[in-house]
């Protein structure tokens, strides 16, 4: 099975406003002839954002909508500018992010908890069908995060840019009951989406 992982492409906000799961909308509209070619079959997944959900609805007349792979929730946070949190908080948030939660948000560790679950749900389908997964920075980190079985921390090193497709395919063995993942590339352009067979 191929999964496609991809990032929503630029957002209308100012580059200092911490958002996380505040619902802001895009930079620009989106141009269906950037869209890759789907067969038919192609399923695709987005997070319920409207950054992400405006993709797959182009896409798709049908996206499966999962929360599980919304963005980090920064919950008293959202929509403040960095430099206006309270700097005390956001210390300690950043000495521990991992395990520690901004107030009324969650931690990396929750959300790499319930990506976790997305994507067990996710391999368990038995399919031959491109599955297409829309979402956010640190969803996709998480999920390489598994993949690659590296402490979450590392994944910050990953590049992910707006847009940016990450195909990986997830194998498995009918003979050794094995399955594995192999990762066929990372941060690829969204320029080059005509050039992409998603299949």
């Amino acid at each position: 099975m191929d999964i496609y992982l991809i990032r929503h492409t630029p957002i209308q906000i100012e580059n200092d406003i911490c958002y996380g799961q505040s619902d802001v909308g895009l930079e620009d509209q989106i141009v269906q002839a950037e869209m890759p070619a789907l067969p038919e079959d192609t399923v695709i997944i987005s997070s319920p954002l409207q950054r992400c959900l405006e993709l797959a609805n182009n896409l798709s007349h049908s996206p499966i909508i999962d929360k599980r792979i919304m963005e980090l929730n920064f919950g008293d946070w959202e929509m403040q500018k960095w430099d206006d949190i309270n700097q005390e908080s956001l210390q300690e948030w950043m000495n521990d992010y991992i395990n520690i939660a901004p107030p009324g948000g969650e931690s990396l560790q929750a959300l790499s908890e319930r990506c976790q679950d997305f994507w067990n749900d996710l391999i368990t389908k038995e399919t031959s069908q491109a599955v297409v997964v829309i979402t956010h920075l640190g969803v996709i980190r998480a999920l390489l995060a598994q993949v690659l079985e590296i402490p979450l921390e590392k994944s910050l090193c990953i590049q992910v840019d707006y847009g940016a497709i990450n195909k990986l395919t997830y194998h498995t063995s009918d003979k050794t009951n094995e399955a594995w993942v192999t990762i066929e590339y990372l941060n690829q352009s969204s320029q080059n989406w005509g050039l992409i067979n998603i299949t």
